[in-house]
């Protein structure tokens, strides 16, 4: 049997009934005669049966009861409420169906935080939930409850004279008013009948109920769902920030990066995927926080590790290198919390590990005390400052490897990379071609100067590049339904 065989059948109808019922009585203290609502979720199912495209794509019939649920609750406050009561609801949402005609016009960004604003009201959705456990146990109640093994389907009536001033009754002094109750509801083979009669009614109405706008709730959440489903097609690129690119002589703490976007966040949605670190750092922390902050709004991401290089494996996965891949936590769920909602183009980035402290990334920069020539050709001895044992540590120089590059950048702002043959404690033996060397016209201009040569800089810094991250970010253009 399908999903739609099942949501056809009687004992689903019943789910649907009670759900319903216990609904309006709890949101709007409402009484409906029960032949009309009846015939409203019967209309419902019919309507439902017959939408080929939503058919198509629901595959649960919780899905499809949450529809109908939606559906009904809509019916009853366009139809029956707003038609019969003059309540204003004092809410940011106004009504509902304001606030359906203008979720057309957002666009996936203000989705986004339209969800989030209403997540706390999505849990209505769980009526249906208790209503199916409540379904179960209607057997052992009296009037108003639901008998599996009955065989017949009892309503009573009974004429109430209408009390005046009584909360929740819309009554007047000589006037009578019918109230409904079902007395015991067959089992699937004798079910209930769901005609489809309506009736007018008089309905009972507390005012100033908060109304939580379901339906509202359910259009934006099946929106986004396809927005979802629809990433398969789109064109995502790739952004690339590097720790190296920062003015490191000026921010020597590879943490706390601060850069300026060149992406229009307006019509883009970026999205962070990963972060490519030094292998030590799965030493200090099992996962990664990346906080940004625009100077108006701060977003956090966590990472874990995905892929360990040299000395270990994630996920079955050992390759070699120098940095292991962080793969953002619930990577493979399409989530809101995964997408960078800021609006200033301004960001300033940084990492704590999972005791909320700042991620011991090291720092550059480091000072040179002198450079000499040894007595082999184009190599120089780099002897470092050393006096802050802490921040030395911070350098990571024991990442480099022989042959490995060091970026050396002089006062003049001019950069040069050098090759690594050995390091011994603040000594880095270092291979250099100078081309003036060879250059008959040893007067010639060069990074040095006229007539100049490494070895007589007087102030240089050094970047280790194997101590640098990157953060993956994709992005793409926003989506308009």
């Amino acid at each position: 049997m399908g999903v739609i065989d099942d949501f056809r059948q009687d004992k689903n109808k019943i789910v649907i009934y009670v759900a319903t019922e216990k609904m309006i009585m709890d949101k709007y203290n409402l009484t409906i005669d029960n032949l009309e609502l009846k015939g409203i979720i019967e209309q419902v199912i019919i309507s439902i049966c017959n939408d080929a495209v939503l058919i198509k794509k629901i595959g649960k019939i919780i899905e499809l009861n949450t529809i109908a649920l939606t559906k009904i609750k809509e019916y009853i406050e366009v139809n029956i409420i707003n038609k019969n009561a003059n309540v204003v609801i004092e809410d940011d949402l106004k009504t509902a169906d304001d606030v359906i005609d203008s979720i057309n016009k957002y666009n996936t960004d203000e989705l986004l935080s339209k969800v989030m604003e209403l997540e706390e009201k999505r849990k209505t959705v769980n009526t249906l939930a208790s209503a199916e456990k409540t379904n179960i146990n209607k057997s052992s109640m009296s009037s108003s409850t639901v008998s599996a093994g009955a065989h017949n389907t009892t309503i009573s009536t009974s004429n109430t004279p209408g009390t005046p001033g009584t909360p929740g009754t819309l009554g007047t002094p000589g006037t009578t008013q019918q109230s409904f109750s079902i007395a015991n509801i067959s089992s699937p083979s004798h079910a209930l009948s769901f005609p489809q009669t309506q009736t007018s009614q008089r309905y009972s109405l507390v005012n100033n109920v908060n109304v939580e706008n379901l339906e509202t709730i359910a259009y934006i959440i099946e929106k986004m769902e396809s927005i979802m489903n629809n990433k398969k097609n789109i064109n995502y690129k790739t952004l690339i920030i590097n720790s190296y690119n920062r003015d490191w002589t000026i921010y020597n703490n590879r943490n706390n990066l601060s850069l300026s976007i060149n992406i229009d966040l307006t019509k883009n949605i970026i999205e962070p995927k990963k972060l490519l670190m030094p292998k030590y750092v799965k030493s200090i922390t099992p996962y990664i926080t990346m906080t940004i902050n625009d100077g108006k709004k701060t977003q956090k991401f966590q990472f874990i590790l995905s892929v360990s290089v040299g000395d270990g494996s994630c996920n079955g996965i050992s390759v070699e290198g120098n940095w292991d891949t962080w793969i953002i936590m619930n990577n493979e769920l399409d989530t809101i919390n995964n997408i960078i909602l800021l609006s200033n183009k301004e960001w300033v980035i940084s990492f704590t590990d999972f005791l909320n402290n700042e991620l011991e990334l090291g720092s550059d920069c480091i000072n040179i005390n002198r450079i000499t020539k040894t007595f082999n050709d184009n190599q120089y001895n780099i002897i470092t400052e050393k006096t802050d044992m802490l921040e030395y540590n911070g350098y990571r120089l024991n990442l480099i490897n022989k042959y490995d590059n060091i970026l050396l950048k002089t006062s003049d702002d001019n950069d040069i990379l050098l090759k690594v043959l050995e390091i011994d404690d603040n000594n880095i033996t270092v291979l250099y071609k100078d081309d003036k060397d060879n250059n008959s016209n040893k007067n010639a201009e060069g990074i040095w100067g006229a007539g100049g040569k490494i070895t007589d800089i007087t102030e240089a810094y050094l970047l280790n590049c194997k101590a640098q991250y990157s953060i993956i970010l994709a992005y793409h253009s926003r989506i308009y339904k």
